[in-house]
């Protein structure tokens, strides 16, 4: 499955939604919220902000709440790499906003987007 693996990873980072569904739907759908090099796809698509495929995976049932390797979510990916849209899908979809960083800090105060850091104030 390695190789299924990095072509997931790979085909997430790109935006290929067409390939992304055809590898999940031959390592099938249990599979959504797989461990590939300490990220789970959720986290790949979150931190390259991919919200067509975020949407296609939560759509699966992947776990908008699940951690990487690092104690990341993907929420907290989106909120570092400043994609607002992935970040208000991920909330919408009950990703928790009271996380937070790996060094303590809160998800609002880790955000430097101002548009971020707004949606995360208002957000109850």
């Amino acid at each position: 499955m390695a190789t299924n693996d990095s072509q997931l990873a790979w085909s997430i980072k790109n935006g290929d939604l067409d390939t992304v569904k055809e590898i999940i739907e031959h390592i099938g759908t249990s599979n959504i919220d797989i461990m590939i090099d300490g990220r789970r796809p959720i986290h790949y698509a979150a931190d390259y902000g991919q919200k067509e495929i975020l949407e296609y995976l939560i759509q699966l049932g992947a776990n908008v709440n699940s951690l990487d390797r690092h104690g990341i979510s993907a929420l907290l990916a989106a909120i570092w790499e400043g994609h607002i849209e992935c970040c208000r899908l991920l909330i919408s979809n009950g990703a928790k906003i009271d996380g937070r960083t790996p060094d303590g800090k809160s998800y609002v105060d880790a955000a430097e987007n101002v548009e971020i850091k707004r949606l995360l104030m208002t957000t109850s």
